[in-house]
């Protein structure tokens, strides 16, 4: 079996192409990790060309712009990768039977009655959010995909692109760190995301999976909990409410997942923060951070 990772430079993206590499034949793009063959979602003749080329089984996708205040800044450029980039994909998949493994997020619910199911109704409030539900759309259409959802992901990451590495780096500069109150999520740990990616296409399954960590928390305790475990000052950690962080994307209040249906089927239990944060600190060398 050959799988592609789209995005196997980024955060997601580095760890899935790692664990996939340890069973298959792996091939990994990206646009800015010169390890792997360059890809822009948003060059539609192009991307399509290597497709062809590479000639999958499987494709990951997992990248896209996640930067909810620069989506929601530039909503046309950014529709061009996050939105036709991944219908440009589906079709493909069309066109030459392969699985497709499409990363999607809680974004998509407006965050009244966080955690959601599979089965609750989107109703997203960010540009960021609508363009994870219209991506998900065109990937139902195809048959046997994939659509994993997943919440406030965190790990070890070398651009310092998710909360606990930016966390991380104002702590360890002995700055103040904001961490908003109000806004409840069901931290992820990235490791246990990947291995379930793997063993979701292992076992041959289809439709949406929520793949999240069981804790259900705010930004501000998810910040207290890292300093708990890593032993900075929580001092440094401000609470604060979102209108103080002066975020141009609106943020869902009680966001998050639920995971039962996952573990169910998968027969497995995702780390909660804690265990999550204690598996970061024993292995700080992942993807040469330190």
């Amino acid at each position: 079996m050959k799988i592609l990772v789209i995005g196997a430079g980024g955060f997601t993206g580095s760890y899935l192409f790692r664990l996939l590499s340890e069973k298959y034949e792996v091939i990994g793009t990206s646009t800015h990790n010169k390890s792997f063959e360059k890809l822009e979602l948003s060059q539609f003749n192009e991307t399509y060309k290597k497709l062809k080329k590479i000639s999958p089984d499987v494709i990951y996708l997992p990248a896209g712009i996640t930067n909810m205040d620069y989506i929601e800044n530039n909503p046309m450029n950014t529709r061009k990768i996050n939105v036709l980039g991944a219908a440009n994909i589906v079709n493909y998949c069309k066109e030459s039977n392969c699985r497709m493994v499409f990363f999607s997020s809680d974004a998509i619910f407006d965050g009244k009655s966080g955690p959601y199911s599979e089965n609750s109704n989107p109703n997203p409030i960010s540009e960021y959010g609508r363009q994870k539900l219209e991506a998900e759309n065109f990937v139902k259409k195809l048959k046997n995909s994939l659509i994993i959802r997943t919440s406030s992901l965190y790990g070890w990451d070398n651009r310092n692109l998710n909360f606990i590495s930016r966390l991380i780096g104002s702590l360890k500069s002995n700055m103040e760190f904001k961490a908003p109150t109000n806004q409840f999520y069901t931290p992820t740990y990235v490791v246990d995301l990947a291995y379930a990616a793997l063993k979701l296409l292992e076992k041959d399954l289809a439709g949406t999976y929520n793949i999240a960590g069981p804790d259900f928390m705010s930004r501000h305790q998810i910040a207290l909990n890292f300093c708990k475990v890593f032993g900075f000052k929580k001092e440094l950690v401000a609470p604060v409410k979102s209108p103080q962080l002066g975020q141009t994307a609106k943020r869902p209040q009680y966001a998050g997942l639920i995971n039962k249906k996952a573990e169910k089927e998968l027969g497995i239990k995702f780390r909660s923060l804690k265990e999550g944060l204690k598996d970061m600190l024993k292995n700080q060398n992942f993807n040469g951070v330190k």
